[in-house]
């Protein structure tokens, strides 16, 4: 699933190529993929967006007359913009009088990326139960640490809340951890103030760096996975550039999370809870 890096690069890179001219049509807009009714998607011709930007995972397209383009890609949607053809797979397509289109598209069977076009008010309602954004000057110390006090969990899935701290998934989730030498089932309720200043600036400085590194890959679109650059995620097996010691995998819940047990553990390989779970049954 894209985050907060991805989405925040395609937002810079594309803001002012679609922003540039009005809506010419809506020529696709999927059953599955568009939400919403009121107001119906193809009123967006004729209109034009007055700015793109980004809430947590979804990226709002605000238009001049008032209602948001939300769309929200989960895990398979893509986002490309320019002159091609249209691929099969395009879900949803806003084409512009310059002869730019905005595409989403979404392959398999399950149709989960969304778009909804919100009025001002829906809008703030389906905003308003997200957290703070971990890039904004406010969320300091401070806020990282009122927000760990009042999401007590464990730390991989506190970054993943949403309603704790916008826009991480499991990737940076992963990378995160490991650049605060922390600990995936370290327990939010026990960091001291040096680990929790420490996993703000892992949160600040990864998230930034990502961002500026992906948007020179996102002047077509979304930036595909090879660009992400990833330290440890999906690196089971590879070595760990800190320390020497491998990456490794432990399987929680639904998710598979990386780490480096020397790194972030003291050196013990933690135990795969969702195999332990199903011994037990």
């Amino acid at each position: 699933m894209p985050e907060l890096p991805e989405l925040e690069a395609f937002v810079i890179a594309q803001r002012d190529r679609l922003t540039a001219d009005p809506i010419s049509a809506v020529p696709v807009a999927h059953f599955a993929t568009v939400k919403t009714i009121d107001p119906p998607v193809a009123s967006l011709a004729g209109d034009r967006f007055a700015s793109v930007s980004r809430r947590a995972k979804r990226i709002l397209f605000t238009t001049e007359s008032g209602p948001t383009l939300v769309l929200h890609l989960m895990s398979a949607g893509k986002l490309t913009v320019g002159t091609s053809s249209r691929p099969r797979s395009t879900m949803l397509e806003v084409d512009f009088d310059g002869g730019l289109a905005l595409r989403m598209t979404e392959t398999g069977r399950k149709r989960r990326a969304g778009a909804w076009l919100l009025r001002p008010e829906a809008l703030a309602a389906e905003l308003d139960r997200l957290g703070p954004e971990p890039l904004d000057p406010a969320f300091d110390v401070a806020a990282l640490k009122a927000a760990l006090e009042a999401h007590p969990h464990q730390l991989h899935a506190f970054l993943r809340d949403q309603r704790a701290v916008a826009g991480i998934g499991r990737a940076f989730a992963n990378e995160i951890l490991w650049a605060a030498k922390l600990g995936p089932y370290t327990r939010t309720t026990t960091l001291d103030d040096e680990q929790i200043e420490r996993l703000h600036q892992a949160i600040t400085v990864v998230l930034s760096d990502a961002t500026q590194r992906l948007i020179p890959a996102s002047k077509d679109g979304l930036a595909g996975k090879p660009a992400r650059g990833y330290i440890v995620h999906d690196q089971a097996g590879s070595m760990c550039p800190r320390c020497g010691d491998i990456i490794r995998t432990v399987s929680f819940e639904e998710h598979t999370v990386f780490y480096c047990a020397t790194c972030q553990t003291g050196g013990r390989v933690l135990a795969d809870r969702r195999m332990s779970r199903l011994l037990r049954e």
